[in-house]
This record gives structure tokens, sequence and C-alpha cells, in this order.
């Protein structure tokens, strides 16, 4: 019997998230919080996060050191996801969310310093078991101590077992990983950072030309747009939600990769991704900013919000 393909989800520098909701902070005063939450969070725990709602299995891996990842596996540990971490001396950091009435605030820490040493081990780690069909995501920043090379070795390594590779990161490293990824995901801002250019179109080309396979660019309640190379350039297609919803946006585009990453992983021997996989990956972001913290979605309000999101 084939065994059923499967997501691995690498988050390099993962967080205890802490979200305070507080109706009007204000920086210099003493602010009352009406909530408290703490969860496992960064990027690719977020994805993760998302992918058991939808009942697809998940292996989770990272780096996790010190109380805070002692913290991690602990408020993981009834999640329906495989853990699997490499330990690291530093421990692992915070990052804190304020929700307010009409905004939401993000104060991340860096993270522990890692070594080569570090990322050999959690290059064998991830490796373990991978199979064609399977999908593979590194999704967040990555440490301090962390060499570009260290990242493609383990995303080369990943695409040479068959495996598709989903990359949702920031900065120069967008770039310097772009050739390794059969898609990557960045919003209208990373990829300014990322390309240098202001424009939607030669920001795309920028990776597409580095080597990336397919190109999402998230745009919040302006929607997305999927980007493809062809022999005539770029093909591009656009979705966008059918109403604008209010509430906490931080974890709305880790809700997008994890629907991009169910729809590879649902039609594992096809090529790039379908034009159709824009349509969730629109309605769960959208289902996720109605919750307080991310990681989590709104299944019901997906289900509503699907039927109405067109491609174009």
């Amino acid at each position: 019997m084939t065994a059923r393909p499967r997501v691995v989800v690498v988050t390099p520098n993962p967080a205890v998230d802490l979200t305070y909701e507080c109706a009007e902070p204000h920086l210099g005063e003493v602010n009352r919080v009406s909530r408290v939450i703490r969860r496992a969070g960064g990027k690719g725990l977020n994805v993760a996060s998302v992918l058991v709602q939808l009942g697809l299995p998940v292996r989770a891996t990272g780096f996790l050191g010190g109380p805070g990842g002692d913290e991690i596996r602990c408020l993981l540990a009834e999640a329906p996801i495989q853990q699997e971490w490499a330990p690291i001396a530093g421990s692992t950091r915070s990052t804190t969310v304020i929700v307010a009435t009409s905004t939401t605030t993000v104060f991340n820490e860096p993270g522990p310093v890692v070594t080569a040493a570090d990322w050999r081990a959690l290059t064998t780690l991830s490796l373990d078991g991978l199979r064609p069909g399977d999908v593979f995501v590194m999704a967040g920043s990555y440490p301090p101590g962390t060499a570009p090379a260290a990242v493609i070795d383990l995303l080369s390594a990943a695409r040479a077992a068959g495996a598709r590779t989903v990359v949702d990161t920031s900065g120069a490293s967008l770039l310097e990983v772009a050739a390794w990824a059969d898609l990557v995901k960045p919003n209208r801002e990373e990829l300014a950072q990322a390309t240098g250019s202001a424009s939607l179109e030669d920001g795309v080309r920028v990776l597409i030309e580095a080597g990336a396979r397919a190109v999402v660019v998230s745009a919040g309640e302006d929607g997305m747009d999927l980007f493809l190379p062809s022999s005539a350039g770029l093909r591009g297609w656009h979705a966008a939600p059918a109403r604008v919803v209010q509430g906490n946006p931080t974890g709305a585009g880790d809700a997008a990769v994890a629907a991009l990453v169910a729809s590879l992983l649902a039609d594992p021997t096809a090529g790039p991704l379908r034009p159709e996989a824009l349509a969730p990956a629109v309605a769960l972001s959208a289902a996720a900013v109605l919750m307080p913290v991310a990681g989590a979605v709104d299944l019901d309000a997906y289900r509503q919000f699907l039927p109405n999101v067109k491609v174009s």
C-alpha cells in the first residue's frame, strides 16, 4: 500500500507567542490587558497548526532550546502534530502581539544563535523519511548564525528526495533560496524588500529569473496574485475576498501558505501550483483574520467565503 503524502514543516526560529488583548494601548503608560494567550508560534508552526485543522498529516521540526523550547514542547503535546526537534544550546525566543480595537502590534525577538553543526543536525532530522509526493515547507525567519548555504543544502536535498519545496521567508533570504523553491510566498512589502523593485511584476520577475518555479504574492484585503513562468514571460492570476473582514491579521499569510500547501498535497504528481489554488488561499486567509491568534482559522467562515472567491 502506497504511503499517503504528508507535509514536513521546518520552523528554524520558532517562538512562544504571547498575545495580549488590550482595548487601547498607549506607549509610556500603564495598560490593562483583558486577555492573555500563550501558544507555540513562529510562521512554520502556524502553518502546521492550520494544516492540522484541515485534517492533513504534518511533521514539524526546527530548533528548540532552553525554557522556551520546553514550553513549546508542552504547548504542542496534545496537538496532532508529529514533533521532532533539533536541540540547541540557546533558549527559544518569544514574540509579543498586542491586539487592540483597531490595530495589531508585534514585537519579534531575534532568536538564539545556531551553528553550522546545528544546521547539519536539523538537515538530517528533517530529511528522514521524506518521500516523493511530500511537500517540504520552510517558513519564517532564520536564527542568528545561519549561513545561506545551510538553508540551500536543506532545500536542495528535499527536492532531490522528490518533495516539492515551499518557502515563506523575507529579506535577502527570499532571493538567496528562490532557485530551490517550487513556490515562494512573500507579501508585497517582502517582495519589494527582497528584490529592490516597487513594481509587482518586476519583483516577481526577479524571483522567477532566480529560479523560483511559482510565486504567490499576498496583499491583505486586496487578495493574492499567482505568477508562473511561461515562454512569453510571466502568466498571472488574481483572486480577492468577496468582502473585507476585520480582526487580527498576523496569521493570515500563514493560513494562505497552509492552503497552498494543501493544494499541492492534493495533487502530488502535478507540476506547478494550479491557479485554482488561489481561491482557498484567499478564503482561508480571511478566515484566519477572524481568530484572536495566529495559527487558528474559522472553518465555518472559510466554507462560507470560498464559493465567493473568483480567480481571474
